[in-house]
């Protein structure tokens, strides 16, 4: 049986200073250049930047250790964000609509930095944005973007119209899913949420660039989740993790730095 990982390492003081926080302060900053631009994950021990198509190691004083990339030219990988899970790190695959596919989370062994398997997802036409543990399944976040994407400075932006959390259980099994309320969907645009975490039964989120995390809880009926409150972080968006002394990780990618965050009250 799956192990609650995630929840295991959170005490009920940090699970309750978590959902009463009002913010997160910086009490540290880290260089990654271009290597940590999608996601984040952490242990007790290191921190691991993932960029793109490839997954970089730290030390938690800053100091990189290893660098695993995709060398299949074949391979389309587009990783966002991650988490370690029993030992094992879980990154979600993104894909985009020009490339529909069977989307998929890759498992990596973190000690050696080695691709140990490929969990696919089936059909999803998006971006699979984050995956974190539940009760006994795990829940994976997608997002639809439209195919008319505009131009901004040189880069595309699309707009999401769309984002769903799906659950399955541990077999990889699709179970149910839900979608998010539509003020949230405005409030997120042009983007989508690019970070998740899952404690107490609540979703902890944030989105591109947004500098807060958005509380999702499950509703009493219907399949839009209820957006019901709102904490601000000194992280602009993308992947997001806690570790197990309850600080927040987050990257800065204007200014190319993870963010070790505390929690303010």
């Amino acid at each position: 049986m799956m192990k609650r990982t995630l929840c295991l390492l959170l005490s009920a003081v940090l699970l309750s200073s978590m959902c009463h926080a009002q913010a997160y302060r910086t009490v540290r900053t880290f260089p990654c250049g271009n290597t940590a631009t999608q996601g984040i994950a952490v242990d007790d021990n290191y921190f691991y930047g993932i960029s793109n198509a490839q997954i970089t190691k730290y030390t938690k004083t800053g100091d990189s250790l290893a660098t695993w990339r995709e060398k299949d030219p074949q391979l389309i990988r587009h990783f966002d964000g991650g988490i370690i899970v029993d030992g094992l790190l879980y990154c979600s695959h993104s894909n985009f609509p020009e490339v529909p596919m069977a989307s998929s989370i890759e498992v990596f062994d973190p000690v050696r930095m080695e691709h140990v398997k490929t969990v696919s997802l089936g059909i999803e036409y998006g971006s699979c944005t984050w995956v974190v543990p539940g009760d006994g399944c795990w829940y994976v976040c997608f997002a639809h973007y439209d195919r008319n994407g505009e131009k901004a400075a040189g880069e595309v932006i699309r707009d999401a119209s769309w984002t769903q959390i799906v659950q399955y259980d541990e077999n990889w099994h699709r179970l149910q899913g839900w979608i998010l309320p539509k003020e949230l969907i405005e409030e997120i645009r042009p983007m989508s949420l690019s970070g998740g975490l899952f404690i107490d039964g609540k979703f902890y989120c944030t989105g591109h660039d947004a500098q807060k995390l958005y509380i999702l809880e499950f509703p009493p009926y219907g399949m839009r989740l209820r957006w019901t409150g709102t904490i601000d972080i000194p992280v602009k968006g993308q992947g997001i993790a806690l570790d197990s002394e309850g600080y927040l990780w987050g990257i800065d990618r204007k200014n190319k730095l993870i963010i070790k965050a505390e929690i303010t009250k």
